[in-house]
C-alpha cells in the first residue's frame, strides 16, 4: 500500500513537471518576468524545475513551521501538569515523634470511655447536648470485642 501510494505521488509530480515544461514551451504564451519566451527548451526546463523545487521546499518549511507550532502547543498545555507532578513529587519531611502515647487500658474507668466515645460521636454528627435525643443512634452499651 505504501510503495502504491510512493509511486503515484512520483507519477503526479512527474505530471506536474511536464506539464509545465509543455505549458512554458507554448510559443504563443504572453512573456512574464522571467523571459521565458526567449528561452529555449532547456532553460525553459530547468526554469520549470527551479519553480517546482522553490515551491515544494516553501511548503515544507511551512508544514514544519506547523509541526513545530503544534508541539510547542502540546508541551505548554501540559506544563503546569509537570509542575504539579515535580511539587507533588517533594515529599515534606516529617518530624519524628519522639514518644509514642501508651494506649488506653482496659483498666481505666469505663465511663470515661464509654463518655469520651459518645463525646466523640456527637462531634461528629454536630449534636449538642440538648440534642442528643434527636441522633439517629443511641448508646446504649460499649463492650470490647475479643
Amino acid at each position: 500500500m505504501k510503495k502504491r501510494l510512493a509511486l503515484l505521488s512520483v507519477i503526479l509530480v512527474l505530471l506536474a513537471v511536464v506539464s509545465g515544461i509543455l505549458i512554458a514551451c507554448d510559443p504563443e504564451g504572453s512573456p512574464d518576468a522571467l523571459g521565458i519566451k526567449d528561452m529555449n527548451v532547456g532553460e525553459r526546463t530547468l526554469t520549470g524545475l527551479l519553480v517546482f523545487v522553490l515551491g515544494l521546499g516553501l511548503v515544507f518549511i511551512v508544514l514544519i513551521a506547523l509541526i513545530a507550532i503544534i508541539k510547542l502547543v502540546a508541551y505548554l498545555q501540559l506544563l503546569p501538569a509537570k509542575i504539579a507532578a515535580k511539587k507533588a513529587a517533594e515529599v515534606p519531611v516529617v518530624e519524628e515523634v519522639k514518644e509514642i502515647p501508651a494506649p488506653v487500658s482496659a483498666s481505666d474507668d469505663e465511663d470515661e470511655v464509654v463518655a469520651a466515645i459518645t463525646a466523640a460521636i456527637a462531634a461528629y454528627y454536630g449534636a449538642t447536648a440538648v440534642e442528643m435525643s434527636d441522633l439517629p443512634f443511641r448508646v446504649r452499651s460499649i463492650k470490647e470485642i475479643k
